[in-house]
């Protein structure tokens, strides 16, 4: 099993006792904020495991990314290397400082870590499907410049016409001579 689908199915079975939350709202409780601790690389699921042992509610959105080299969409942490994890500041810093997997609350200089706002929490909750995954759309919108990244047609332009953001495909129109329009899927070009 690979570390991508540990996370994601560390994840999405216990949710709703990782966050308490009850359709999307997340409920505050006396003491305890989201902080954001930073983990050792790809240690992800090794940090959400442990702060899960220890009683410690633990969030790490995932997004999907298609792999080139395995020719595949993957379930990826949407921040690799950082969790998100509500606790009691500074009561349970060494509890949570000594975990296996983390190397670090973020923090800003020597200051103490600031509290990530519920009001963000509440937006991962929201906005994750059923498998605990948050869907991002492509960084583009119809009109815009996009090149093909593609072995056959890389280092080509061409223009957005149309997203089917349900099928996950672009109509491009090509600059080329003939102005040919095409249809590819949307991992396949980036905008420019």
């Amino acid at each position: 099993m690979s570390d991508n689908s540990k996370i994601h199915n560390d994840l999405t079975p216990d949710l709703p006792d990782r966050c308490e939350h009850s359709a999307g709202i997340i409920r505050p409780e006396a003491g305890k904020s989201w902080y954001v601790i930073r983990s050792k690389p790809r240690h992800e699921a090794t940090c959400l495991d442990e702060l899960a042992k220890a009683g410690f509610e633990a969030l790490c959105p995932m997004g999907m990314d298609y792999r080139w080299r395995r020719r595949r969409h993957e379930t990826v942490p949407l921040f690799p290397g950082y969790v998100f994890s509500r606790f009691r500041f500074p009561e349970d810093y060494h509890k949570v400082r000594w975990l296996r997997g983390v190397l670090h609350l973020v923090q800003f200089g020597e200051a103490p870590p600031v509290a990530v706002d519920d009001s963000v929490m509440r937006f991962f909750l929201e906005n994750m499907n059923e498998s605990g995954v948050i869907e991002t759309g492509p960084d583009y919108v119809p009109g815009d410049k996009v090149k093909f990244l593609t072995e056959s047609m890389r280092g080509l332009v061409g223009t957005v016409m149309r997203i089917d953001s349900a099928e996950k495909r672009v109509h491009v129109l090509m600059d080329l001579l003939y102005q040919a329009t095409i249809e590819v899927e949307s991992y396949q070009v980036q905008a420019i």
